[in-house]
């Protein structure tokens, strides 16, 4: 299934969506967050209707994957074999780009609005790997320490089990 799936994120008939390891970003972030929408459409650029249904029963089922792993308390294994370099132009930074870019579009509910503070703590990790808002002076000189990139990169996993906790535990 998975192999299929990589085959034409990665390939060139993907013309609208991201690659797989930004989609698999993006399906975390959909998964951990508020609920987004219309996801699938977001996903592939408003350009759904273009994508081969069988490539999206794999993406649906993909999510599906990622929702129940996170419901049966593991963490999410990330599409790459290990952390290639801990900058913007890595693995990780094409993931973080594709988690970021569903928090963005995801217009319904602000990530921000349930808890300002613990949200912003656990996605700074991604938002520092994405390279988005790179003119942010205090985003840039975190991407310029070492020492911070990789225990940033090191909190990841616990971030988004943290995030899911936070958007998806019943309320006490």
């Amino acid at each position: 299934m998975l192999n299929e799936l990589q085959q034409y994120l990665d390939g060139d008939d993907n013309t609208f969506g991201l690659d797989y390891v930004g989609t698999h970003g993006f399906l975390v972030a959909c998964a951990v967050g508020p609920a987004l929408a219309n996801w699938q459409g977001h996903l592939f650029d408003g350009q759904k209707a273009n994508v081969p249904p069988a490539i999206l029963a794999l993406v649906e089922q993909w999510f599906r994957q990622i929702c129940d792993t996170l419901a049966d308390e593991q963490s999410i294994d990330f599409p790459f074999d290990e952390i290639d370099q801990l900058d913007v132009e890595s693995n990780l930074g094409d993931w973080c780009i594709g988690f970021v870019d569903a928090m963005f579009v995801n217009e319904q509910t602000d990530w921000f609005d349930i808890d300002e503070e613990a949200v912003g703590m656990l996605t700074m990790p991604m938002m520092v790997f994405s390279g988005i808002e790179d003119d942010d002076p205090d985003l840039q000189a975190m991407r310029q320490n070492e020492d911070i990139l990789e225990q940033m990169a090191d909190e990841i996993p616990n971030n988004l089990t943290e995030l899911f906790l936070l958007f998806h535990a019943p309320a006490n």
